[in-house]
């Protein structure tokens, strides 16, 4: 047994080496993990430095947002503002040659010294120089224009500029402008005949010759250029009232009176008045011109309904025997020109239609056909060679029947049921 006591000592020396090396591992980690204690020491520099972040971040806000004791912003820069009741001025009418102002004014509604330059101004019109080149607040200057008119008879428009430096309005363009007289000239520059008729005699139109400056016209002559065969020209001397109820100094009537002869088409002339000043014979010898457009046409007739076609013809379909039709309503317009048209007779087919002619407008020849088949209208077409007719005569010289030329008449196609 003695033998065994080795191997004993043995096993219980490696039993109790293993013991002691359980009980020891909970409080020995293995070796590449962090001690515990070394771990919360590495956790306190990083606190630090978060600490010190949040304040870096707070020094941050402060500077970006100054604080009441900050160093104060600039004041607003001041400017000046140029103000204008008006820029434009209508003088009206005034004789040629005539020398003329107007003053404008100019204010400073701002809250800086407005300045002002002179600009670029129209051939007749002329800046007198400003009254200052600088406007302080709240003041005001003025700004003078003249012109004088050289210009001829007709409109009349001038202008200056003035350079400041209100930088919203930095120019300003003042205005005059109205009309220049009329030393010798027409109440209408020309006469219009838009509807003579062929064969037509006595249509005329009058107008006036006139001077703003002469106290009285003299050796007034005309001669019509461009000839309109016929065309009769007359020169009136104005009675002093007549003379009264026009705006002007002197004048004289002219009477145009388009010639019976003319062909139909379009026809153009010019007449050409002259005159001078009477109480200064030897000035300039001053003319004017009449332009005459006189359009002739053959006379004629318009129907103004849909009931009645481009040849004449009128539809009126299936009647009712018994009840017969309503009445049908067509107006139309007769060019008489001076001698006023009117029926004589109206012939129908057949004779029991119901046919009339009423008056609307006698002055512009203004018409209307009433048409009605009465009842108890015996059966039958009217179509073809029974088609039913109106004809209506005149005693017009210009027109004497409708329709004219060689129709039948106006046709009217119904049936009776």
């Amino acid at each position: 047994m003695s033998r065994f006591i080795p191997l004993v000592i043995t096993l219980v020396t490696i039993v109790t080496l293993g013991a002691v090396f359980f009980l020891s591992s909970p409080s020995d980690p293995p070796s590449g993990k962090p001690d515990a204690t070394k771990t919360i020491a590495d956790h306190k520099p990083r606190t630090e430095a978060t600490t010190a972040t949040t304040d870096d971040k707070t020094k941050h806000a402060a500077s970006s947002n100054p604080s009441s004791d900050a160093a104060p912003q600039s004041p607003p820069k001041k400017h000046p503002k140029a103000v204008t009741e008006e820029t434009e001025f209508d003088f009206g009418v005034l004789p040629r040659f005539t020398q003329s102002s107007h003053t404008f004014l100019v204010k400073n509604e701002g809250d800086a010294p407005l300045k002002l330059e002179q600009g670029p101004s129209s051939c007749s019109c002329t800046l007198l120089g400003l009254e200052s080149d600088e406007i302080a607040p709240g003041e005001q200057a003025e700004i003078k224009l003249e012109w004088t008119l050289k210009f001829k008879e007709g409109g009349f428009r001038q202008s200056a500029t003035v350079y400041t430096n209100d930088p919203q309005r930095k120019e300003i363009e003042f205005v005059v402008f109205g009309l220049t007289e009329t030393r010798f000239g027409l109440s209408e520059p020309s006469m219009v005949f838009s509807s003579v008729l062929v064969g037509q005699a006595g249509a005329f139109r009058e107008c006036y010759l006139y001077s703003r400056t002469w106290k009285e016209m003299e050796n007034v002559d005309f001669h019509v250029k461009t000839e309109i065969p016929g065309l009769k020209v007359e020169v009136i001397d104005l009675t002093e009232e007549e003379l009264a109820e026009l705006d002007t100094r002197s004048a004289c009537k002219v009477r145009v009176e388009v010639p019976k002869g003319l062909e139909a088409g379009h026809h153009v002339g010019q007449i050409v008045f002259t005159a001078n000043d009477a109480e200064d014979a030897d000035k300039e010898v001053a003319e004017t011109t009449l332009t005459v457009d006189v359009r002739v046409k053959q006379p004629g007739y318009r129907f103004y309904s849909p009931a009645i076609d481009g040849f004449g013809r009128i539809q009126l379909g299936k009647v009712d025997q018994a009840t017969g039709s309503e009445v049908l309503k067509i107006n139309f317009r007769v060019d008489q020109g001076a001698e006023p048209w009117e029926p004589s007779d109206v012939f129908r087919f057949p004779e029991s239609m119901d046919v009339k002619i009423e008056t609307i407008d006698e002055k512009i020849g203004l018409f209307q056909l009433q048409i009605q088949i009465p009842p108890g209208m015996p059966k039958g077409n009217y179509y073809g060679q029974h088609v039913g007719r109106i004809v209506i005569s005149s005693d017009h010289s210009l027109i004497k029947r409708i329709p004219d030329g060689e129709r039948a008449g106006i046709l009217v196609e119904f049936h009776v049921e």
